[in-house]
């Protein structure tokens, strides 16, 4: 199907219910579901292997591994799914291939931002005991799904920020 053929497949549907989630900007829509993977990996993978895991790195690294995978299988194909014309959803996406290219990028990309949120952490809980809020050797600021989804919510949207950033300014160049 062509692209007129399908903005008028979209147009023309009176079947298509407009509900409250239509009318959401996409960015909210990417914010969430990008959000809610990251929890849901950090409460399945995070929680469920701390017992078992001997070294945090290694915790961390499998995390990683295991985010950049449902990044690239779950969440930027639910991104893809739910694009129209008038509401354009790449933007919102790292890096996304139909070939196999994508899929090390996402998982070199997921380990690094796994490891930019453990040392957010670690630099949190530092500053908490620096400060006297919490006695030395305390976890201050633990672990948990929330927390991890908004930090690796905004690991990647800073590098989703310098990529759009970045094309722009190749895009005005090339003229």
């Amino acid at each position: 199907m062509n692209k007129k053929a399908r903005e008028d497949s979209y147009i023309s549907n009176p079947y298509v219910k407009r509900g409250f989630i239509s009318r959401l900007p996409m960015w909210v829509k990417a914010a969430f579901i990008k959000f809610w993977f990251a929890g849901a990996v950090f409460f399945f993978v995070g929680w469920g292997l701390s017992i078992q895991s001997a070294d945090q790195l290694d915790l961390v690294l499998v995390l990683g591994l295991i985010h950049g995978l449902v990044s690239d299988i779950l969440v930027n194909r639910i991104l893809i799914f739910i694009e129209t014309p008038e509401k354009p959803c790449r933007k919102y996406i790292l890096c996304y291939s139909k070939k196999f290219f994508s899929v090390p990028v996402n998982l070199f990309l997921c380990v690094f931002f796994v490891f930019f949120v453990a040392y957010i952490y670690h630099f949190i809980n530092l500053l908490a005991m620096s400060l006297g809020w919490a006695p030395d050797g305390f976890i201050f600021l633990g672990a948990e799904p929330i927390g991890y989804g908004l930090l690796f919510l905004l690991c990647d949207t800073l590098v989703l920020l310098m990529k759009n950033t970045f094309m722009n300014i190749v895009k005005k160049a090339r003229g």
